[in-house]
């Protein structure tokens, strides 16, 4: 009987040991597969961080060219309505306009005061 008990222990730590190596190996996928998860989502950071990046770039550079060609219109609009306020009455230049008074008036006080390196936008009538 002690023989018999012997090649059953045998049997049995060999059945034990083989579970125990697939085990392992599936963990070891597991871990794998995991590693390669982590991996892209690290990756799929650094892309969006570099697009952020990019757009935020991108972005001041189109405000400052849009602030400098909104200051170019500005003045011309300034250069209108001083024009315009030469030949008639704030009141019917804002009616004309759409603006407030207080716009034409704060335009024409600019216009009147000399400004050293104030932008003269050329308007044809």
């Amino acid at each position: 009987m002690a023989g018999r008990r012997t090649s059953r222990t045998l049997m049995a730590r060999e059945k034990a040991r083989a579970r125990t190596a697939e085990l392992r190996a599936r963990e070891q996928q597991l871990e794998d597969l995991a590693t390669h998860w982590f991996e892209a989502e690290a990756e799929i950071t650094e892309i969006d961080v570099a697009a952020r990046r990019k757009m935020e770039t991108y972005a001041a550079r189109v405000r400052t060219e849009s602030g400098k060609e909104t200051q170019r219109l500005r003045a011309t609009m300034a250069a209108v309505a001083t024009r315009m306020l030469e030949l008639d009455r704030v009141r019917s230049v804002a009616g004309r306009l759409g603006v407030p008074e207080s716009e034409l008036r704060s335009i024409q006080q600019v216009s009147t005061t000399p400004a050293a390196g104030r932008e003269e936008a050329t308007v044809t009538s």
